[in-house]
């Protein structure tokens, strides 16, 4: 009897459900990325470290919700969007180099061609977010290390990383760089590879990655500085891996996806009052994801895909127009505010989605 690969099967995860899910997770940040600036609630997300007192924020919020709490949401918990991202990533990577027809380059060429695309993909956003920056009220010319540093992708390194990473999203630009390193260096199996090599080596990445955030889970900027580096992708690229090689999704009627939504929604919540439980929870978040997009009904799938295709450059193009929405902050209302910043921005991403194949990078680049 024939058997069919598990990267054939249909119940995993179909091209347009990852779009789907990539463009849910864009939204996420980008809101995000600007509900945390609006004052809507009295204390930062815990994205980077834990604190108790952002954790009670959040019960708060859903026990007394007002006409705020779409604010409030975003801006406490908005940011896990990257996680779904960073699950994509791996199952992506393990689809075109380990089951599709493409040859995994050597590992150098490997991480040129990521790094140069990342590059290629970034340097409009920067160079606009510069220029931006010296024209706006309110903002200034970054300093010359800080431009420095994040063209080259490692603000990270740097301490503390935020202030150098120009502008603050894309501190992810160059957590990415360091996870394709390391995904071609020691997680990469090739067709016939040892079967050991599909499960043992994602599970060393994730405790690895899990240890010293356990450690030091509500320290200060220790927990920081791992966060904003490889650190805070171990789990949910880990399960990337294995639920690409392994095919680990169930496949269940929308009825149940949306039940595991809920459950897992729940559960997501419930972990942030605890500081061992919030550093796990990432992977719940992509979970929680992942459930929503295949709960979805056929009819809405088309806007949330179209939005996944254009994810990158709205990833580029959404904190230079959030320049903007900060100069306006205060002038309109919050909820105004952020729609016509989310307009902007999906506007300014199907621009940048359009020019980008006609930019005339020299040879050496492209």
């Amino acid at each position: 009897m024939a058997i069919t690969p598990v990267h054939e099967k249909r119940d995993i995860i179909t091209r347009g459900e990852s779009l789907a899910m990539k463009g849910v997770g864009i939204l996420l940040i980008v809101t995000h990325n600007l509900a945390h600036l609006l004052g809507v609630t009295k204390h930062d997300c815990n994205e980077f470290n834990f604190e108790q007192e952002s954790a009670n924020l959040l019960y708060d919020v859903l026990l007394h919700p007002s006409h705020n709490i779409a604010l409030q949401l975003s801006s406490l918990v908005g940011y896990c969007g990257i996680y779904i991202f960073l699950f994509l990533s791996a199952f992506g990577l393990v689809r075109k180099y380990e089951q599709g027809a493409a040859q995994a380059p050597a590992p150098h060429a490997f991480v040129a061609l990521h790094y140069k695309k990342l590059w290629k993909l970034m340097l409009p956003g920067l160079l606009a977010a510069i220029l931006v920056r010296a024209l706006l009220p309110d903002f200034a010319i970054p300093l010359k290390r800080c431009i420095l540093t994040q063209a080259f992708m490692v603000s990270n390194w740097m301490n503390p990383p935020y202030d150098y990473v120009i502008p603050g999203p894309y501190w992810f630009l160059g957590m990415m760089v360091e996870v394709y390193v390391i995904y071609r260096l020691f997680l990469y199996v090739p067709q016939g590879g040892a079967r050991w090599r599909k499960w043992l080596p994602p599970i060393v990445f994730a405790g690895i990655t899990l240890a010293p955030q356990l450690y030091w889970s509500t320290a200060g900027w220790q927990m920081i500085y791992l966060r904003y580096n490889f650190f805070v992708a171990g789990l949910t690229f880990a399960a990337g891996l294995i639920v690409a090689r392994y095919g680990g999704i169930p496949r269940l009627r929308r009825r149940w996806w949306a039940l595991v939504c809920v459950a897992s929604v729940a559960l997501f919540v419930v972990m942030q009052q605890s500081a061992v439980l919030w550093i796990l929870s990432c992977l719940v978040a992509a979970v929680s994801i992942i459930a929503f997009v295949k709960a979805l009904p056929p009819i809405v799938m088309p806007p949330l895909e179209w939005v996944g295709k254009i994810s990158a450059f709205l990833f580029i193009m959404h904190p230079v127009v959030r320049y903007f929405a900060l100069v306006m902050k205060g002038t309109i209302g919050n909820h105004l505010l952020v729609a016509l910043y989310l307009i902007a921005a999906l506007l300014a991403a199907a621009a940048y989605h359009r020019i980008a194949p006609h930019i005339p990078w020299p040879k050496w680049l492209r």
